[in-house]
């Protein structure tokens, strides 16, 4: 079924909940959402939300709308609260809810999950949508801080190694980041990142594409759907959400300063051109290491190495 019903509009919107957290994209979401609100309040939409208190309460708002009824739940936010969700609506690689469709309505800092997509709609229209399309899931499972292995989903990226690292760095609560991130996101991601290139060094480990194993020396390796990472960074590559694969890129070891010279081709998506970069498709991943190594799915840091990647294909509905 194509485009919107705009007959929904001077209408409430009972089967759909938004959740919204205000404090994405640095604290912009905030803005953001009074701006829509407004917006929704024009065209006489009616639309039950609910708000963030805490990281990891949208995991909970979202099993709470299941348990509601609710058959469409928006997130109004960037791709961590995005991941969120996912977690509290698949239960054992399943939709609790099979008739559940998602609407991601961009609102954070970088929102790269939307840059797999050439979407032209606005917020409202997103909200509207009968467009729905299945999209593949991830699943990485690791051995979690308390020593029992998690389970994580994802549909942007996940990444070991040098940027887990960045990311916990940037997630740490000191005063001296948070001033950062208050300037500008993007500005507390630099600082993050040089610091994790200038305190991280390489890793060990065994890797396993569709179970052909080999041993590497690595600086990182990401397992992504979307291309696009970090905001403005991307592997240059036209990755698809329902192509059935995972792609991997991996960082071979080199020196700080080695690697420090590849950050410009982030930028311009020429980074697996150069030679320390390497580039996989495949069904499953698996990467080991002897080393307390940070695991990451989309910018929430869940535990260490080992993890296994495998790809559940055209699992999650969302529209568009």
């Amino acid at each position: 079924m194509g485009g919107y019903d705009s007959s929904l509009a001077m209408k409430e919107l009972k089967d759909t909940v938004i959740i919204c957290n205000p404090r994405a994209g640095g604290g912009q979401a905030k803005k953001r959402w009074e701006k829509f609100y407004s917006q929704l309040q024009e065209k006489g939409i009616t639309v039950n939300f609910s708000f963030t208190l805490y990281p990891g309460h949208a995991v909970k708002l979202a099993k709470e709308a299941l348990l509601s009824g609710y058959r469409r739940i928006a997130v109004f936010g960037g791709d961590g609260t995005f991941n969120e969700v996912i977690q509290g609506v698949i239960r054992d690689d399943e939709l609790v809810n099979p008739d559940l469709v998602l609407t991601f309505l961009c609102a954070g800092s970088s929102c790269d999950f939307d840059k797999l997509f050439k979407i032209k709609k606005s917020l409202i229209e997103r909200l509207l949508s009968n467009d729905v399309i299945k999209i593949d899931l991830c699943r990485v499972r690791c051995r979690g801080f308390k020593g029992k292995n998690v389970v994580r989903y994802f549909v942007v990226n996940s990444s070991t190694g040098v940027i887990s690292h960045a990311i916990a760095e940037f997630n740490r609560s000191t005063r001296f980041i948070n001033f950062l991130k208050k300037i500008s996101v993007d500005l507390g991601a630099i600082v993050s990142g040089i610091r994790a290139l200038a305190s991280f060094g390489t890793f060990n480990g065994t890797l396993s594409f569709d179970n052909n194993e080999s041993e590497w020396s690595l600086k990182n390796a990401t397992v992504f759907k979307s291309s696009y990472f970090g905001g403005g960074m991307n592997y240059g590559l036209s990755s698809k959400a329902d192509d059935g694969v995972l792609h991997v890129a991996t960082i071979d070891a080199v020196n700080s300063v080695r690697l420090f010279l590849l950050i410009p081709s982030l930028y311009t998506g020429r980074i697996l051109k150069k030679k320390p970069a390497k580039y996989h498709k495949c069904k499953s991943f698996k990467i080991d290491s002897r080393q307390d190594i940070f695991v990451e799915t989309d910018g929430e840091i869940i535990g260490y190495l080992p993890a296994e990647y495998n790809i559940l294909p055209r699992k999650l509905p969302i529209s568009l």
